[in-house]
């Protein structure tokens, strides 16, 4: 998908998912995606684990470290429902 993100110079929203090594993995892939010469446009926190310890820890870290904006936290809800996703998400906050 980075490719195509490239070939149409699109920005990118990165979605994270909250779980045990979820602050490695995003910081290294926000950074790839800086290095490709993408814009990070913002992120998402995408809750796996209703039962995730350290949840508002982790998020706070992410917020401090990952210089875009924070567009939404999306609980765990099983099944998923589009309409709960929109009603969690500030899009208002992208700076395209």
């Amino acid at each position: 998908m980075a490719d195509l993100a490239c070939q149409l110079s699109l920005p990118v929203i990165l979605v994270v998912a909250m779980r045990l090594g979820c602050i490695n993995h995003a910081l290294l892939t926000a950074q790839a995606i800086v290095d490709q010469g993408l814009i990070l446009a913002g992120w998402v926190a995408n809750q796996l684990d209703p039962q995730m310890q350290m949840m508002a820890d982790n998020l706070a870290s992410l917020e401090q470290r990952i210089s875009a904006p924070l567009l939404g936290i999306l609980p765990y809800q099983h099944p998923v429902s589009a309409q709960q996703v929109s009603i969690r998400l500030q899009i208002g906050r992208l700076s395209l």
